[in-house]
């Protein structure tokens, strides 16, 4: 399997399992992940995405392309819908948050990986790099919207036409990831702030996403009015009466039970 699952809790561990290749995106790695994220939003209530061996995930696995380049070049509109964009709007639309344990590079249309994950906790040798220009490719699975969400037009071009790599270091001082942690130290780090997360209202988190997901493109009184919309439903859901009674008893709500 090109993705190894593992549920602990209420936590699935999914774990990106081509290390020969550096965890690089084919169609069957493709496939195998959009599974465990479905698996995960089914029977769990938050999502580790990590790497297996020394890269989170780098990029688009290139060697597939090759015997294309003889019949006039590998179609890359058709590549991303079958095997990448399912990925990205697997992990956006996930039923539960998702948590980037970044073990090593993401690169590529793995950055985008790391970047559509709800919060990201790197290792300290850890890095991101757009590497799409230095194939003469520009960004996609994500990362022309994502990155500069994240850390602002300029820092986006900059890093998309450049390829540098953003360490572990700068991406915490940017905001990109949490927390930057010794490699021993990641999944442990990253599996806390994924319980953390089970422990609350798993359909407020996922609208919270949604929402601010949604802000970019509508207006304040649009912002407004889809605030409004999701929170007349969160009031009446069960969870809601649960979190407020708790409060007013002065005790831990039990969201899990719903």
């Amino acid at each position: 399997m090109t993705v190894k699952y593992q549920l602990s809790d209420d936590v699935a561990i999914v774990t990106l399992n081509r290390p020969d290749r550096f965890n690089s995106i084919n169609a069957e790695l493709s496939n195998d992940l959009v599974d465990a994220l479905n698996k995960a939003g089914s029977e769990a209530r938050a999502v580790v995405l990590t790497g297996e061996g020394k890269a989170f995930c780098a990029g688009a696995d290139l060697s597939g392309f090759v015997d294309e380049y003889d019949k006039g070049g590998p179609d890359l509109g058709k590549h991303l819908d079958e095997e990448f964009h399912p990925v990205v709007h697997a992990l956006s639309e996930c039923a539960v948050p998702t948590v980037a344990a970044v073990n090593g590079a993401a690169a590529g249309a793995g950055m985008g990986l790391a970047l559509g994950c709800d919060i990201r906790v790197m290792a300290d040798s850890a890095y991101f790099t757009s590497a799409f220009t230095a194939i003469a490719l520009a960004p996609d699975s994500g990362s022309t919207w994502l990155l500069p969400h994240h850390v602002g037009v300029s820092t986006a071009l900059e890093m998309a036409l450049t390829n540098r790599r953003m360490s572990a270091e700068e991406a915490v001082a940017r905001g990109l990831a949490v927390e930057s942690v010794g490699s021993d130290e990641l999944i442990a780090k990253a599996t806390e702030y994924a319980t953390n997360l089970a422990g609350l209202a798993t359909d407020a988190l996922v609208t919270t996403r949604k929402l601010i997901r949604e802000s970019g493109r509508l207006t304040f009184d649009e912002g407004l009015a889809r605030e409004r919309e999701e929170q007349t439903r969160l009031g009446k859901t069960p969870a809601h009466e649960e979190g407020v009674r708790a409060f007013l008893d002065k005790r831990k709500p039990d969201f899990k039970q719903f």
